[in-house]
């Protein structure tokens, strides 16, 4: 009984690595399409085995540093001068034409709408750190630069949470205790539901601090809201967002050239998806919905190539 289970699992392991083999063979003698269809179908597997929950965290790091050499997850680089390190976007805040005020804090940046009251984008920078846990405030604040003076009251029993656009978490573990504390600037909140904000939306956050951080070094981060015209909602005077964006970028110094990816994602109750790649859209899609523009100062050349194009899956 014993011989005969030993002789199938042979088996087994047998036909599992000719069919490796095969599809490696298979995968060397493809071109570029064909490869990268190979690697996303390669990737659907790996991703069920990243994201898990019960992947061990180093198996996670070897899978993640596997995935960033295939040309599916890797995406295009675009070339492009070496960004400011020290700035909060990597070559200047998103440009508009709605007359944002440009409010600088510690560690992040915000785009705020006087006339709506909401910001309408935040940056943010992070980089390698040491995961010290500071307490979370326990208060929001009106920002007194703005002329909405928006409340804390404003959000009570209205079904919302008060949603950060520049995370708590990010901004403490890289500029310290005043920066984070200014996080809980209503200047950088948006109404948010709770299954969204402490779900989805946080894992998303966590994943950039976790994975992509560990990963690439220095992260850029822009996000923001995405309003209906009239707002399909109001909380109060505050609009309530359709959907939220993120927009993230790394520099690769070996290829002098900049990569990002652009996730767009509804404004629902959303607990978990580990599918990110079915959020995945193009930046200039972005700058559709919200009337910014990314990267202002690359050259519209360079603009067009890393804007136009969706990267290929989540990172």
């Amino acid at each position: 009984m014993i011989r005969n289970l030993l002789r199938f699992l042979g088996w087994v392991c047998l036909l599992v690595l000719l069919s490796a083999g095969v599809l490696g063979l298979v995968y060397v003698l493809s071109e570029r399409p064909q490869k990268i269809a190979i690697e996303h179908r390669v990737l659907n597997a790996v991703d069920a085995v990243r994201e898990d929950g019960t992947t061990p965290r180093k198996v996670v790091d070897a899978l993640d540093r596997f995935a960033d050499g295939t040309e599916a997850v890797k995406g295009d680089i675009v070339p492009a001068p070496l960004p400011d390190k020290d700035a909060t976007a990597p070559y200047g805040e998103p440009g508009d034409r709605l007359g944002l005020k440009h409010l600088v804090n510690r560690g992040y940046s915000v785009g705020y709408d006087e006339t709506l009251p909401s910001p309408r984008w935040s940056s943010y920078r992070v980089f390698p750190y040491k995961d010290v846990h500071l307490d979370r405030p326990s208060t929001f604040k009106p920002d007194p630069r703005t002329s909405a003076h928006v409340t804390t009251a404003e959000y009570v029993r209205s079904g919302y949470d008060r949603g950060h656009l520049s995370p708590n978490y990010a901004i403490s573990v890289c500029y310290g205790e005043e920066a984070q504390k200014e996080t809980f600037l209503l200047s950088n909140i948006v109404p948010q539901l709770h299954a969204l904000n402490a779900g989805l939306w946080k894992d998303m956050e966590q994943r950039i601090m976790k994975r992509y951080v560990e990963r690439y070094g220095t992260v850029w981060v822009q996000v923001g809201p995405v309003f209906a015209t009239p707002p399909e909602k109001k909380v109060g005077r505050i609009p309530v967002p359709t959907s939220f964006w993120m927009v993230i970028s790394e520099y690769e110094e070996s290829a002098h050239g900049l990569r990002a990816i652009a996730y767009l994602v509804p404004h629902e109750e959303k607990w978990r998806d580990a599918e990110l790649t079915r959020y995945v859209v193009s930046i200039r899609r972005v700058e559709e919905l919200t009337g910014l523009d990314f990267f202002p100062k690359l050259p519209k050349p360079t603009q067009d190539r890393l804007e136009s194009t969706p990267a290929p899956r989540a990172w």
